[in-house]
């Protein structure tokens, strides 16, 4: 107790003053990819609104826990967040042992963005819609094999939660990363790709791939000719990757609240959203608690999705 009131106004002065020098945003992920542009993307705003800079530091390893345990470890001054990845929910809901606790290392401050899931097919593939496909996979003893970045991903999960909604015949096909999962799709090795809207989107647009359904509410800008999975025959199969920003657990409460203002102001300004929209994100904000719920609730739906298609932890 008397620990806690020597700690109390020192931490009330840090809020007072926070930030009292450069913030960094870390990504556990390397440089130029999707959560590297998102970070980038609105850097320059939050600096002008915290009035500090704001570095983008890429912390990439260990399917970003290298990145989301060197945030755990981080001072709790509200100088160093996470872009928290999807994996920290696939983790959890796997029961994967990582070297820090979600619940007492890391304070949710915001969710920032979604990306989308999708199905696209090969053009030699022999289905050219949902129906097709669904019609095609009935056939006595067909399998309609699938590609996803890999297994334990939120996009084989989603696969699986597919397979199990339709009762399709599908076969995971794990690849290491979207990128080779998605040369092989391309070439018609593969003739299902249960992926994100970015990058496969660019693949779509050039005519490469055929977009079958996006996994959202209403059609996404990036790709409007694209059905959504409701509209495809796949109602309530919706599925996202979220990302948010977390800072290290015990990070002062009025720090969390700050942050957590200057990020949903960033994500109001028009041209940001723009940004980002343009980019197949979706835009999130909200309140730390919200983010909270979503996380929780992410865990708890992919846990069932891993129980009832008896899916193996990732190795």
């Amino acid at each position: 107790a008397a620990t806690a009131a020597v700690a109390a106004p020192s931490l009330l002065a840090q809020s007072a003053t926070w930030p009292s020098k450069p913030i960094r945003i870390v990504v556990p992920y390397p440089p130029g990819g999707s959560s590297d542009i998102i970070a980038r993307s609105i850097s320059t705003l939050l600096g002008d609104s915290l009035k500090q800079s704001v570095i983008v530091e890429n912390k990439a390893g260990a399917n970003g826990n290298l990145g989301t345990d060197f945030v755990a470890k981080s001072p709790a001054d509200g100088h160093t967040f996470l872009l928290t990845p999807a994996a920290l929910i696939a983790n959890a809901a796997f029961g994967v042992s990582v070297p820090y606790d979600i619940d007492k290392d890391l304070v949710p401050v915001v969710g920032f963005v979604d990306l989308p899931m999708l199905l696209a097919a090969s053009n030699n593939a022999p289905f050219k819609s949902v129906a097709e496909l669904l019609a095609w996979s009935k056939q006595p003893g067909r399998t309609v094999n699938y590609a996803s970045a890999g297994i334990g991903s939120l996009t084989h999960l989603w696969g699986e939660y597919v397979k199990a909604r339709t009762g399709m015949p599908m076969e995971h096909v794990g690849y290491k990363g979207s990128a080779e999962a998605l040369r092989d799709v391309v070439a018609g090795h593969v003739p299902l790709f249960a992926d994100v809207l970015v990058p496969t989107a660019t693949a779509i647009k050039a005519g490469q791939l055929r977009g079958l359904a996006v996994a959202m509410t209403a059609r996404s800008e990036l790709l409007p000719d694209v059905p959504t999975v409701g509209e495809a025959g796949l109602p309530g199969m919706e599925g996202t990757v979220p990302f948010g920003i977390s800072v290290p657990g015990g990070t002062p409460a009025s720090v969390v609240i700050r942050l957590n203002t200057a990020f949903n102001e960033a994500l109001s300004d028009s041209s940001i959203r723009r940004r980002l929209i343009e980019l197949g994100f979706v835009p999130v904000g909200g309140a730390p608690q919200a983010y909270s719920a979503m996380l929780a609730s992410e865990i708890v739906k992919w846990r069932k999705v891993i129980k009832d298609s008896n899916i193996p932890p990732p190795s």
